[in-house]
């Protein structure tokens, strides 16, 4: 069943769970994507895992438990996964958790990215985690609770997760100079975009569209993308991005293919760095 557009606008970060175990219907559903992911659009390979106490012995850490400094509150289990670090490793990795993610909502189940507040020996514990591997972001997943906690709303406040940019200040049509049309045919696409969860809900991502293909960048935070050692935050926003760009121009009926080219097409300055292309496929 393909994911959807109302999937993307559906999705909330969740930080706050009823204590119950997953269901027998959704945990073997999740069990069955952490094994059979998908494949990233540059071929990175990345191992996942369902951890969670009923998960010990099997795929979880020695105490079954993802420590989260008090931020998620009774989360039944959580979504893990590592990489080995490379040039294009945590984009795929960002496009692959997403869609794992995007599944968890269509089975009615609630999420959050962590890409700092987690405990990262523990993660890696459940993965077995290797010399050359790190666990660049998690997500817990079960059944939101009907209100959240105080500290989840001070978070929320702060990062004002409910907000985004203007369509307007991200993306746009042949230049810097010429924001997007909103009436744009391929605006929907865009918009799949704006509404994606990002690190510290900065919403780094900015797409100018030329012929036939979109160009993605960053308008990176570069010593914010770099706080994690041996991890780009902001690399795993892009990752999201791709993600919803191509479901939204899925659900146009528009089919591409993401190309990471060897120049930047546009020749941008810092802070905007280039990341990738969706190149439309012809019908």
């Amino acid at each position: 069943m393909p994911i959807t557009p109302e999937t993307i606008k559906a999705r909330r970060s969740t930080r706050s769970y009823l204590p119950k175990p997953l269901a027998p219907a959704e945990r073997d559903a999740l069990t069955a994507l952490v094994a059979a992911p998908g494949s990233a659009p540059f071929g990175t390979q990345a191992r996942f895992a369902l951890v969670g106490s009923e998960f010990a012995g099997a795929t979880a850490s020695k105490s079954g438990r993802i420590g989260t400094y008090g931020v998620i509150k009774n989360a039944p289990a959580y979504l893990v996964g590592c990489v080995r670090p490379g040039p294009l490793a945590f984009m795929d990795y960002g496009y692959l958790l997403e869609g794992m993610i995007l599944r968890a909502t269509d089975l009615g189940l609630g999420s959050c990215w962590l890409g700092g507040i987690f405990d990262r020996k523990s993660s890696g514990a459940a993965l077995d985690l290797k010399a050359d591997e790190v666990v660049p972001a998690i997500t817990p997943i079960g059944y939101p609770a009907e209100s959240s906690s105080i500290a989840d709303r001070l978070i929320r406040f702060s990062a004002r997760s409910s907000t985004r940019k203007p369509f307007g200040e991200l993306f746009f049509d042949g230049s810097w100079d010429r924001p997007m049309d909103p009436a744009d045919a391929f605006a929907p696409a865009l918009e799949a975009v704006r509404l994606g969860p990002s690190a510290s809900n900065k919403q780094p991502w900015r797409i100018v569209r030329i012929g036939d293909a979109a160009h993605l960048y960053l308008m990176e935070d570069a010593p914010y993308s770099r706080a994690i050692p041996g991890v780009l935050l902001q690399d795993l926003d892009a990752g999201i991005a791709m993600r919803h760009l191509e479901l939204g121009a899925e659900a146009l009926g528009i089919r591409g293919r993401w190309r990471r080219l060897d120049v930047d097409p546009i020749e941008s300055k810092p802070p905007l760095r280039y990341m990738a292309s969706f190149e439309l496929i012809p019908a």
